[in-house]
């Protein structure tokens, strides 16, 4: 039986914030977003999976998940779990970059560091914390997400202001104090993460677990996505059993090989696609072979079909 990865979350603005906590020992599926997601974790007893990798929880960890990494949280017992969870469009990091801010950079430096997890000494102690406890307080508020205007035409003038909202427009002027307030503490918090990943309070912990043959096969698998890629090419390249490797991978991840390589292409082919590429250009340089094929599992995963897709923010 076929398994695909669900792509859960949805983003209509440059960013969301919620602030969740449950009590239950609730069974997480694996899944994966089209933006960057970043989890600082409270409290709990909870080790987080990201891509064949398990990463044990501290007080005040902070997660990094890039868009389309798969990843689920493993809860251990009824411990409290409470996360502040920030999802972040790729276009917030692409419009600050050309300002000359990364503001992505702590999500490029835990990939260079091979680690998923910021960890900061004495977290209370530092300039990030009253950060985090106003972006948590303007989560409870329940800010209100800017809705997307089409009434409002083209903005004249190369304002980096007029580029940002000028597609947006807000129920009213509270709605739009309240957002504003949020986005500056969060570009608060963004900016004051990144100037703490030199100094000597950070590290970047390794995971605590990991199947080297999983990550094996998963390294390959990412490596060679737009290759011909099938079930026995895999397990000659990675000197693995046939049916072992397909009983691993699905005991591992809970999916199939297959799923994983559709799932991988699809996020490919729609990045490719919002980023201005043709639809039939996307669709081959993801690894698809069949254009029709690659339409009928694009339109069942996202529900909308590639060219819709172009001119779509929801992400």
């Amino acid at each position: 039986m076929s398994v695909s990865y669900q792509k859960t979350g949805y983003l209509n603005s440059d960013f969301r914030i919620f602030y969740l906590s449950s009590a239950e020992a609730r069974d997480f599926q694996s899944h994966y977003h089209d933006f960057h997601k970043l989890l600082l974790f409270v409290s709990g007893s909870v080790s987080y999976y990201i891509e064949g990798e398990t990463y044990q929880l501290q007080p005040y960890d902070i997660v990094l998940v890039p868009a389309g990494e798969v990843h689920r949280p493993v809860i251990h017992d009824e411990t409290p779990y409470r996360r502040l969870i920030i999802y972040l469009s790729p276009t917030l990091f692409e419009q600050y970059q050309a300002l000359g801010a990364d503001l992505g950079r702590c999500f490029s430096l835990c990939s260079a560091r091979h680690s998923h997890i910021l960890r900061v000494s004495r977290f209370q102690e530092s300039r990030l914390y009253p950060q985090y406890r106003e972006l948590v307080s303007t989560a409870r508020e329940g800010t209100a997400v800017p809705q997307r205007s089409t009434a409002i035409g083209n903005v004249s003038g190369n304002s980096f202001a007029n580029f940002h909202f000028a597609n947006f427009r807000f129920a009213n002027s509270h709605a739009a104090e309240s957002f504003l307030y949020q986005q500056s503490t969060l570009l608060q918090f963004l900016i004051l993460l990144n100037r703490t990943l030199d100094g000597s309070d950070i590290s970047f912990p390794a995971a605590s677990g990991a199947n080297p043959q999983v990550l094996t096969i998963l390294a390959f698998i990412n490596e060679h996505l737009t290759d011909d890629l099938s079930v026995d090419s895999i397990a000659e390249s990675c000197f693995l059993n046939r049916s072992y490797l397909m009983h691993l991978f699905r005991k591992e991840t809970g999916y199939t090989i297959g799923s994983y390589i559709t799932e991988k292409r699809l996020f490919a082919a729609r990045t490719l696609i919002q980023s201005g590429l043709s639809v039939t250009d996307a669709c081959l340089q993801s690894g698809f072979t069949s254009y029709a094929a690659f339409y009928r599992a694009y339109r069942k995963k996202f529900g909308d079909s590639p060219k819709d897709s172009r001119n779509s923010h929801i992400i």
